[in-house]
């Protein structure tokens, strides 16, 4: 088993340096750059930069040079713990992120959280009663709010709390975790990808219901909540736990709009002013942090694994 995560967490490494060099490719072949947007920003104030001016100012960014003498100096900066500047306010990258990340952070386990009670339990009663009025409820219903997209069911949340029913005030900030702001914002993040949970509970504890080993539980005497706990769900969430994982990048990416409707500093909202404004370094920062802890999280699901099933032995 230390053979197989000390290459698993070598593999980190290159992973991310692809990540970064095609994101770093995307932003250098694109068609506007940060020095374009200072253009635009100051024409819009009546000032018209010279190109004498536009050329200093790309040559002091350093986005006059070729592209792998760009991408070398910023992989040597980031080995160096230097994420770069922000090109609208000369304000540290890393710095931003950090503060953003445990926002983000907080949501996506919320988020999580509310995958693993309500899905999981969900998943299994629907399977349980299958094919009756409680399995259709459970899917149907599920299946019907995933289908509303977030920037649809976002405004809706808010009109209904904040209009109607006057229990929440307007987003304004982050409040902390103990908010009842956060619970909404968490809970709308999960909506989409809670019926996949669902779905893939139903499937797995169908699976094992019809197992040899579940009809010899019975046979012995067990109760069906023993047999449930020790047979049933320990066997039916090894792929969820597997689509669980999976999921941790829609948290963390399905906050832009979140970030946005409740006014939140997380990375969604950096994310988003940095495609705005050309902020390059912003952008690389944040998908690289992201690219990360979707990484990490899914090597600690890999070590859930044997816990779940001691049959899962890594060579």
């Amino acid at each position: 088993m230390t053979k197989y995560f000390v290459m698993r967490i070598l593999i980190i490494i290159p992973t991310l340096f692809a990540v970064l060099f095609i994101t770093f490719l995307i932003g250098y072949l694109g068609p506007m750059d940060p020095v374009t947007m200072m253009q635009t920003e100051a024409m819009s104030y009546g000032v018209l930069l010279t190109p004498e001016e536009v050329a200093d100012l790309r040559h002091k960014y350093g986005l006059d040079r070729p592209f792998f003498v760009q991408f070398g100096t910023y992989v040597n900066n980031l080995l160096h713990g230097n994420f770069g500047y922000s090109y609208l306010n000369a304000a540290p990258v890393g710095k931003r992120v950090m503060e953003a990340l445990p926002v983000s952070g907080s949501l996506a386990m919320g988020a999580m959280v509310i995958l693993v009670v309500l899905g999981i339990p969900l998943g299994a009663l629907a399977a349980k009663f299958h094919n009756t009025w409680v399995d259709y409820t459970i899917v149907s219903t599920s299946l019907f709010l995933s289908a509303f997209p977030t920037y649809v069911l976002v405004p809706m949340t808010l009109i209904v709390l904040v209009l109607w029913l006057r229990v929440m005030n307007v987003p304004v900030g982050w409040e902390g975790v103990l908010h009842p702001q956060f619970f909404v914002a968490a809970a709308l993040i999960s909506l989409r990808t809670l019926v996949v949970v669902i779905r893939q509970t139903r499937t797995a504890t169908l699976e094992v219901l019809a197992s040899e080993y579940v009809r010899t539980a019975r046979a012995k005497g067990l109760t069906e909540l023993q047999i449930l706990i020790r047979h049933i769900m320990r066997n039916a969430l090894i792929p969820v736990v597997t689509s669980i994982g999976m999921l941790i990048d829609d948290f963390m990416w399905g906050a832009v709009f979140i970030d946005l409707a409740f006014n939140l500093p997380g990375l969604g909202r950096l994310f988003t002013i940095g495609l705005e404004d050309r902020d390059f370094n912003m952008i690389y920062a944040v998908t690289i942090f992201t690219a990360f802890v979707t990484i990490l999280f899914n090597l600690l699901v890999d070590l859930i694994y044997p816990l779940l099933d001691p049959r899962v032995v890594y060579d």
